[in-house]
């Protein structure tokens, strides 16, 4: 089993991705997202932010790829942890912030993040 537990909401995210991102067609990708992330649904935000930070189907906005990242976070999905840190780390959408990026990515890595955890070995942060 995934990361993901089933539901519908992880359904439509599948189904968005395979008809739409898959094919290079950004703009429905990104809206059926967005109406997912609004209705709280924590992958879905952290869709969002990258849709943002890439500029996929909308114009590139940092401070809104910061924002979205920021709230599946907070959700407690560790994508959007690892990328959260990652914005931290170099900047993106907020000012640079070495312990913010250092505390999700260890709780990215507490979540079994593969790219999490060596970010966390590469940076020494302690993860007991």
């Amino acid at each position: 089993m995934g990361y993901y537990l089933p539901c519908p909401e992880l359904d439509e995210c599948n189904r968005l991705i395979e008809t739409y991102f898959e094919k290079g067609d950004y703009e429905p990708c990104f809206s059926g997202h967005l109406t997912l992330a609004e209705r709280g649904y924590p992958l879905a935000m952290c869709q969002v932010g990258y849709f943002y930070w890439e500029g996929l189907g909308t114009e590139k906005d940092e401070q809104k790829a910061f924002a979205w990242t920021q709230r599946g976070a907070l959700a407690n999905d560790r994508d959007a942890q690892y990328n959260l840190a990652c914005f931290y780390e170099t900047g993106v959408g907020c000012v640079r912030d070495e312990a913010q990026a250092n505390l999700w990515y260890a709780r990215a890595a507490a979540q079994g993040h593969d790219l999490a955890i060596a970010k966390c070995g590469e940076r020494g942060v302690d993860l007991r």
